[in-house]
């Protein structure tokens, strides 16, 4: 009887927290990481949506201005991670050098640092959280930024 009792409770809260208007419990996006090197480096959060809130933040470049780059090796494989239950559905990355943009392919989450040493190369990645009922609706979004210095 006691089982059922606990059982009976835990469904009732369930369907309450699965009332709410977003699925994301906490009041900011999860933080990203880049992983190099068997390392977890944080990424700086830029702009986003989350919930019933948008902050919008400084630019990749003036957010990175005071960051300490990331030294990898050139060619290294490299990894972003969220950690956060539910993984963004859409990923957008962005190489920034001189103003110039460009687009970073991603596989899996997976990017190799550029070849070229001693140059500091800022990223921008972009990520969306899109509803899977509603089409071209989001339940969420963030910008991460974070500067690399190939050695």
């Amino acid at each position: 009887m006691r089982k059922w009792k606990t059982a009976a409770f835990g469904l009732i809260m369930a369907s309450f927290t699965g009332c709410s208007s977003s699925e994301f419990l906490e009041e900011s996006p999860p933080k990203a990481y880049l992983e190099a090197n068997n390392h977890l480096y944080e990424t700086k959060v830029g702009t986003y949506c989350w919930k019933e809130t948008c902050v919008d933040k400084a630019g990749p470049l003036e957010l990175l201005k005071t960051e300490k780059p990331i030294e990898v090796k050139a060619n290294e494989p490299l990894a972003l991670i969220i950690k956060h239950k539910r993984q963004p559905t859409e990923r957008h990355m962005v190489q920034i050098q001189n103003k110039n943009e460009v687009d970073v392919p991603l596989k899996k989450n997976k990017m190799k640092a550029p070849s070229e040493r001693g140059t500091y190369y800022y990223y921008s990645y972009s990520v969306w959280w899109m509803d899977k009922n509603q089409k071209n609706v989001s339940n969420g979004d963030a910008l991460y930024a974070f500067v690399l210095e190939v050695k």
